[in-house]
């Protein structure tokens, strides 16, 4: 399994600041699709995909997983 950190996502939640931080865990870029294309709010760019860090997760048992980190704004 990877740790997909995507660290600026511009289109992510419904909140008025719609950006973000994504880290998804899953076993390639296919799996990560599958698992956020359920959410209408995530929208990943060829940007968001050519600047994310994938790291190699060392626990083999690890589940499929997204979370998202939203913006909080300036309120």
């Amino acid at each position: 399994m990877k740790i997909f950190i995507f660290e600026n996502v511009m289109e992510l939640t419904e909140r008025y600041h719609s950006e973000g931080g994504l880290v998804v865990i899953a076993k390639d870029k296919f799996e990560v699709n599958k698992l956020i294309k359920d959410d209408p709010y995530i929208k990943l760019t060829e940007e968001d995909w050519s600047t994310v860090k994938i790291y190699s997760l060392e626990e083999p048992d690890v589940e499929p997983e997204v979370f998202i980190f939203p913006d909080a704004g300036c309120c």
